[in-house]
């Protein structure tokens, strides 16, 4: 009954919302919301710019001015606004966990790639990409997220979507330093520098550099949860472009911390773990214009991820020491109604070290690699103005499973300059990792989940101020990967199927005022009669994002909320109704005081409601990974 009640709020609420943005104040022709109307210039969808608006995928940008007007912490803080997107972090989710998961469209078999190289974990069962570690957001220019399975261009991984990171690109006379300094509740401080230059002869670089600190946090409910982040991020780009069509960029970025956290759970936990991180990531672009048809880029990859969790506890120590390295050749060449995408990748997945210890029983193993080769090709057709077929497949070879092919056919439809229509077709394969296979709770056995994603998508511009879009998609997969907790082994479940649609606005209301709304569904058969829907329940049925922007001279401010709707949680537990549905709000208020400096504040949680992201004892009184109650930062910035 109070499922249903439920659905039925989620349906009025739907209605009321489109409602309200339909009879929304009237257009103001001048004032346009380039971050919410999809005309920013993206690449993940293809591997070809093009108009966010007219790319047949569902895609969302996360702009420069938005990352700078929010002040958000880190991505993970990012990507909880952007609709289709699930954030899974266990408590306060800053750099003391490792277990955190992204979902997208319900998987987590994402890939998420840093200009357009992949900085994936993928050693571990847990977290493929710890967001939260991801702090420096002076450096990034925008992110895209592509919600959908892009395997044919992106890797076997990729059934879910794609997160592409883009970094900030330095142009002549853009020589500057930034300073920032923010001090908060729960004993928050941050220190940021950001210096970026061009010289003559077209040698640029950006260094950003930042001290992250933070203690003990209250939850909604003013519990105190132990927790201790003292962590150093630092990043530098160099790069030359020889002449136009030639250019050579390094890449070096590093994330270290200390923590402390609760052993098991916050709410009731009396022992601690301590621990440290170390990850270090270096690249190579080359980009070079063959011909006036043709661009080739090569890039180079290593990144190394080292992790010592509970180290103050010789019986239950947590140690992984990862290493992924790559190369990847793409040739773009275009002719007048066809642009063509190839290209090789391959990568190399190493566990240099692991070892879990647990109630004196050690589960250890070093020198594990598997490799991955693949070639790719993808044609997109424009057969006239209106239409537009893209074609790809991609030939995988895998070190354990062999070779595979994942075909993927998208076909475009321009009405006209205000709406436009895409259906995919597209496969996938995703071969489990090394812990699935070689530690004491692998299996040999198991064989790699294969499946097909069906999609549908339309974008519309009511008017210049005013944009809707439309997606559904259908997943269904063969041998997926899950865990006997009577075996205590990995092995193959069965088949999953998904299914689900998005639908977002976004509006300019007058000269000061903008809003958007966005709605998610998700609906994932039970993998058993023993299972609730949606992996179980962990993952909510419905999912709002709602904000609210007003500018005016140098004042603006910026109000976000998020509602998780019907995560029912495990089938025949005693569910705490603060687990299954809630809604949270922040917001960031800014003040540009000079043409070079300005304040800020932002708020998260405004209600101080006592949720969580993820736990696994859901009940009132359980083991609560419990997150942040209200908390405040407030910080200056200075440039020159």
């Amino acid at each position: 009954m109070k499922r249903d009640f439920l659905r039925k709020r989620t349906v009025l609420a739907t209605i009321a919302c489109t409602t309200f943005v339909s009879l929304a104040l009237p257009s103001v022709e001048a004032a346009t919301l380039d971050e919410y109307t999809l005309d920013n210039v993206v690449v993940t969808a293809s591997k070809i710019e093009q108009n966010a608006f007219k790319a047949p995928a569902n895609i969302n940008v996360v702009t420069r001015e938005m990352l700078e007007k929010n002040h958000y912490t880190n991505l993970t803080d990012v990507l909880r606004d952007v609709p289709g997107v699930t954030i899974q972090n266990y408590g306060n989710g800053g750099g003391n966990y490792t277990s955190n998961s992204i979902y997208i469209n319900g998987t987590k078999n994402i890939v998420v790639l840093i200009d357009g190289m992949r900085v994936n974990t993928n050693g571990s069962t847990f977290s493929k990409f710890n967001a939260s570690e991801v702090v420096d957001m002076d450096s990034i220019e925008r992110i895209e997220i592509l919600k959908g399975s892009a395997s044919t261009l992106y890797g076997s991984d990729a059934s879910g979507g794609v997160i592409n990171i883009i970094t900030r690109k330095v142009a002549a006379g853009d020589n500057k330093t930034s300073l920032e300094i923010t001090g908060g509740s729960f004993g928050k401080e941050q220190y940021s520098l950001l210096n970026t230059g061009r010289t003559d002869d077209n040698v640029y670089w950006m260094l950003a550099a930042q001290k992250d600190i933070s203690g003990d946090f209250k939850d909604g409910r003013g519990n105190t949860i132990q927790n201790k982040v003292n962590a150093n991020d630092f990043n530098f780009k160099i790069g030359k472009d020889f002449d136009e069509d030639t250019s050579l960029i390094f890449t070096y970025e590093s994330y270290q911390s200390d923590y402390l956290r609760p052993k098991n759970g916050g709410l009731h936990e009396t022992q601690i773990s301590e621990g440290e991180k170390d990850q270090r990531r270096l690249s190579i672009l080359s980009t070079n214009r063959i011909s006036e048809r043709a661009v080739n880029q090569i890039s180079l990859y290593q990144n190394k991820n080292y992790l010592n969790d509970n180290y103050n506890d010789s019986m239950n120590v947590w140690l992984m020491d990862l290493e992924t390295s790559g190369v990847s050749d793409q040739v773009t060449y275009t002719t007048e109604n066809h642009t063509l995408v190839g290209g090789f990748d391959f990568y190399q997945d190493k566990i240099k070290n692991y070892s879990s210890t647990s109630y004196g029983y050690t589960d250890a193993w070093r020198d594990r690699t598997i490799t991955n080769r693949a070639f790719y090709l993808q044609d997109a057709w424009h057969m006239n103005d209106e239409w537009t077929l893209t074609t790809g497949i991609r030939t995988d070879n895998h070190s354990v499973y062999g070779r595979h092919n994942t075909p993927s056919v998208v076909l475009g439809y321009e009405a006209n300059d205000n709406t436009n229509y895409y259906m995919s077709y597209k496969e996938f394969f995703v071969s489990p990792n090394q812990y699935q296979l070689y530690s004491s709770y692998g299996s040999l056995d198991l064989e790699p989940e294969t499946g097909k994603t069906i999609e549908f998508g339309v974008n519309h511009k009511f008017d210049k101020t005013f944009t809707g879009s439309f997606n559904i998609f259908k997943r269904k997969a063969e041998n997926m990967i899950g865990f006997n907790s009577d075996t205590y082994k990995y092995y193959n479940v069965g088949e999953e199927s998904a299914r689900g649609w998005d639908i977002q606005f976004t509006k300019q209301l007058n000269d000061n005022f903008s809003a958007n709304v966005g709605y998610t569904h998700l609906y994932i058969d039970p993998e058993n009669a023993y299972s609730n829907p949606n992996q179980n329940g962990y993952l909510p049925r419905g999912a709002w994002n709602l904000g609210l922007k007003y500018e005016k001279d140098q004042f603006d401010m910026q109000l976000n909320g998020r509602g998780i709707i019907d995560r029912e949680g495990r089938k025949g537990k005693n569910i705490a109704d603060e687990f299954t549905s809630f809604w949270i709000w922040d917001a960031a208020i800014n003040y540009q005081f000079e043409d070079n400096a300005k304040a800020f504040i932002r708020v998260n949680n405004i209600f101080d409601k006592f949720y969580t992201d993820q736990c696994y004892d859901m009940d009132p009184d359980g083991s609560w990974y419990s997150a942040p109650g209200r908390n405040f930062q407030v910080g200056v910035q200075y440039s020159f």
